[in-house]
């Protein structure tokens, strides 16, 4: 919500000299992030939002009161780093600032900064699925963890890059459960595996095929997560697809069968076609490949 000209919000709890919780006009809450925002005020007072660096409001992953509180309780620097890689996000992934995105962020970032400091290690299983499904977001986890060396003077532990890659990769599809998040990477990954064995021949992950195919599966469990299926073909697609690449279609009914069992549901027949579209892409590359001198 924008504040009209004139308006001001009320302040609801101060949490510290950094981050408070102010009431808006309309009765709906706003967190206010800035250096000083909330010294020497208490509650019931008006509050300049326009004062405030960052502002946050409820956005269905979190209330307000959360945020602020998860706020409340962190070190200002690491806010500040969590604030960097929220634009940082916001300009390579044009993804919006949001609480839910922000307080996820801040709080693996507590929690690694602890571990490296106690010299705790974990294990990223994911670490070579999520490198080669989502490259954008791996290299921005990787900056993560040299902006967080840079800024807070600790040396994560290298591999924590594919804990801060699923975070963003789990706010594209708007869910607030990250096992969620993790299923989709281990289930894409087979994907490519089952293609890998049955067609024996290894499939060019970096391919702008492969990259499609991959964009295609994320977005088809976003709309499962909501509930919404594709759009109508119109077309028999996938007959198509059958009489020219016979073999390519048959893969895409094992890999519709893979991502029903992970999605809980049956896969309609439009999204079948969808899914045979891209297997026969990475068929015909395939074939390319092995032909060329």
């Amino acid at each position: 919500m924008e504040l009209k000209p004139g308006e001001s919000a009320t302040i609801k709890r101060v949490y510290n000299n950094n981050v408070l919780l102010a009431g808006l006009p309309d009765g709906s809450e706003m967190v206010l992030v800035g250096k000083g925002i909330g010294f020497n005020h208490r509650q019931g007072e008006t509050v300049d939002v326009e004062a405030a660096d960052q502002r946050f409001v409820p956005d269905g992953s979190f209330a307000a009161s959360h945020g602020a509180g998860v706020l409340g309780d962190a070190p200002l620097e690491q806010i500040e780093v969590a604030r960097e890689i929220m634009a940082m996000v916001q300009a390579e992934l044009r993804l919006e600032p949001r609480l839910s995105l922000l307080v996820p962020i801040l709080d693996h970032m507590g929690f690694a900064v602890q571990r490296a400091r106690e010299g705790i290690k974990v294990d990223f299983p994911l670490r070579w699925e999520v490198a080669q499904l989502y490259p954008a977001e791996g290299n921005l986890g990787r900056r993560v963890i040299a902006l967080i060396k840079e800024q807070l003077g600790v040396q994560l532990q290298d591999e924590e890059w594919v804990a801060f890659a699923l975070h963003f990769v789990n706010q594209q599809w708007s869910t607030s459960d990250f096992s969620k998040t993790v299923s989709m990477t281990e289930t894409i990954a087979k994907v490519f595996t089952l293609l890998s064995v049955r067609w024996q021949s290894n499939i060019d992950e970096n391919a702008h095929s492969a990259a499609r195919f991959v964009t295609h599966l994320r977005f088809l469990f976003a709309r499962s997560a909501k509930a919404t299926t594709s759009a109508v073909l119109g077309v028999d697609v996938f007959e198509s697809v059958r009489q020219a690449y016979p073999e390519a279609a048959e893969a895409a009914l094992e890999v519709a069968e893979l991502i029903g069992e992970a999605l809980n549901r049956h896969l309609g027949a439009d999204e079948v076609s969808y899914l045979a579209l891209h297997t026969s892409r990475l068929y015909v590359e395939m074939l390319k490949t092995e032909n060329s001198p």
